[in-house]
């Protein structure tokens, strides 16, 4: 540093006052890099000049007065200018020799001539001394030039913390400029709030020679600002302590950024802890992930647990192992996305549902990063099993109000094959009864008896199985069958209400995923309410249309036409909500519940009113995977 050796400029130096009043030179003598007016140093260095010339040639003092060119010399150089130096030592010895030769006759005595030699003696001695002088104090202003480059406030304060030196930096970060800085003290000139004592600190800087720390100081507009302080404490060649060297950059924006930051994380945090959202990175091949507090606390770690694909693996459901090392294959070969969700068994037994869901966010050279969340789903997923369980109940109830809605129908349905049997029971007995049985027409009246308790038997089945409270079973099946199946559920209930039934199932039958008895529920419901919407048509047929198509490879429709009123515009958007009827005796809750059953299994079912009259409703179903092309 260039202030760390202390240059002999007498032109330069500076006078402090230590606390006892007495004076001393400085060790940071203030520096001013700006030059001031040559042309008064150079009128009065010519004027002296001509003074001692005049006085040494034509006068008959017998002094060496021409010694008095050295003031000249020194008038020159305090332009700091070292050619016009150099050429006022040439012109005064020129001029000493001249005045020399004037004043006195060449076979004078020897004093006269030692005086005119120690003169330029004098002159010269003085002449080199001074261009050396200049030449440091020039490097020593290039130094300073350089130190007002940095953008550091750099400050230089004697032990009575009077300032002695302030650089550009410090003008641009504190306001005052060095002319308004100088000789003020610094710490009450920036009001600075120290982190501890000022005793310690200044303790700590005479033990140890340095301290660093942020301080609170004020600018000259008011504005308070956060210093990041550097200080190193200068000692005399005696090793007693003379000034401070202050180093200090401006954080206030790093601080007001590092609380905004640490804000932003605390936010974070608390976010991931409401939403019970983890963050991670993964890192492949080589399995290491990073977790955030809440990861670790959904995973059940410790924080020093070192993160992995191991520990992960190590808490995942024995059930669900096998999926998540699929998922871990796919990651390890670049899936772009991974959205999976598995269970945990913890420690003590109790079991977690959690989701993950991540994207790569670099992929160089076979080493892939993900970045994603880990999402404890567990409440969620307790809550729609018991939503499900709610609306099996719900669906239950449903179909026992239908099945009573029903009764007269079923017990005609059941109530008729029982009488085919009891007509063929006796039909069977006479024949056997004659003196001559005829076998044959008894064989044929027993097999329309099994025929009939058959039917009988598949019909109580039927409402059995409606009637039964079970939990959802999905399975493969024939829709077109199950359709059928409803239909022939509620024929008599069509034949009551004098409908004309058209059904067009698609060909191939197709098959869909789902619970039988839920999807026949539906499909029941959705017969009864267009027969129950047309129970009050006079002067025209009652016709019901109900088909099935497969419009692409992935679903199959079902369509329920009637010839009825049609929806009212004010009650469409309502028609699937809960308790919303147009039946005086109504619940409101059939379309409701068909909604949540079609949902659940992934399908979709909307209201239309056809243009030619009548209501239009139609459910779509995805057909059953195996079956797709």
């Amino acid at each position: 540093m260039p202030l760390v050796r202390r240059p002999r400029v007498p032109l330069i130096f500076a006078w402090a006052t230590n606390a006892s009043g007495a004076n001393r030179p400085s060790a940071f003598p203030p520096i001013d890099p700006r030059r001031g007016d040559s042309r008064p140093p150079l009128l009065a260095a010519a004027a002296l000049a001509l003074a001692v010339f005049l006085i040494d040639a034509f006068t008959p003092l017998d002094i060496a007065i021409a010694v008095l060119y050295v003031i000249v010399v020194l008038l020159v150089a305090s332009t700091e200018s070292r050619s016009a130096t150099r050429f006022a030592g040439v012109a005064c010895a020129v001029l000493t020799v001249v005045g020399f030769l004037l004043s006195r006759d060449v076979n004078e005595s020897a004093a006269s001539l030692a005086r005119c030699v120690f003169s330029l003696l004098a002159i010269a001695t003085t002449t080199v001394l001074t261009l050396r002088n200049l030449a440091s104090t020039a490097r020593l202003r290039g130094q300073v030039q350089m130190l007002n480059l940095t953008h550091d406030a750099i400050v230089v304060y004697d032990m009575n913390d009077v300032i002695t030196f302030w650089n550009q930096g410090a003008e641009d970060v504190y306001g005052w400029t060095a002319s308004e800085a100088i000789g003020k003290s610094f710490h009450r000139l920036t009001q600075t709030r120290f982190p501890i004592p000022l005793a310690e600190i200044q303790a700590e800087l005479l033990r140890t020679g340095r301290w660093d720390g942020e301080l609170h100081r004020v600018r000259r507009d008011g504005a308070g600002i956060v210093i990041s302080s550097r200080w190193a404490l200068w000692r005399d060649p005696a090793g007693t302590p003379i000034g401070v060297l202050a180093t200090n950059n401006d954080i206030t924006e790093r601080q007001r950024a590092k609380a905004a930051l640490a804000k932003s994380e605390a936010f974070l945090a608390e976010a991931q802890c409401l939403s019970k959202t983890g963050s991670i990175e993964l890192h492949l091949p080589e399995g290491n992930m990073v977790w955030s507090d809440e990861a670790y606390r959904i995973l059940g770690y410790a924080r020093d647990v070192l993160p992995n694909t191991g520990h992960v693996l190590a808490r995942t459901h024995p059930e669900d192992v096998d999926l998540v090392l699929a998922v871990r294959g796919k990651t390890r070969a670049g899936e772009p996305g991974i959205d999976v969700s598995h269970r945990l068994l913890m420690p003590d037994g109790t079991v977690k549902h959690v989701r993950l869901v991540a994207r790569v966010v670099s992929a160089k050279d076979g080493h892939f990063e993900y970045v994603g969340a880990l999402m404890d789903i567990t409440d969620a997923v307790l809550t729609q099993q018991a939503l499900q369980r709610s609306l099996a109940e719900l669906a239950h109830v449903t179909r026992v109000t239908t099945l009573g809605e029903l009764a007269a129908s079923i017990a005609h349905e059941v109530t008729q094959p029982i009488s085919a049997i009891v007509t063929c029971g006796d039909s069977a007995l006479r024949w056997l009864n004659r003196p001559q049985p005829d076998l044959e027409e008894a064989t044929l009246s027993i097999g329309q008896m099994i025929r009939d308790a058959k039917r009988s038997s598949e019909i109580i089945s039927r409402i059995r199985s409606m009637a039964r409270k079970h939990d959802p079973s999905f399975a493969a099946m024939n829709f077109n069958a199950l359709v059928e199946e409803a239909i022939e559920l509620v024929g008599r209930e069509l034949q009551e209400h004098r409908v004309e039934v058209f059904v067009d199932l698609c060909v191939p039958a197709p098959v869909i995923n789902g619970d039988r008895v839920q999807l026949q529920q539906v499909v029941v419901n959705l017969l009864i309410n267009a027969a129950q919407a047309m129970s009050g048509i006079t002067g025209r047929r009652r016709q019901l249309w109900i088909s099935t198509t497969a419009s692409d490879t992935k679903h199959v429709t079902l369509a329920v036409k009637d010839s009825g009123h049609g929806i009212r515009e004010e009650d469409a958007e309502r028609l699937f909500t809960a308790f919303f009827t147009t039946k005086a005796d109504g619940m409101g809750m059939g379309l409701s519940i068909c909604r949540s059953i079609v949902e659940a299994h992934g399908g979709r079912i909307w209201a239309d009113s056809p243009p030619e009259g009548g209501a239009l409703l139609q459910l779509a179903l995805p057909l059953h995977e195996e079956s797709q092309p």
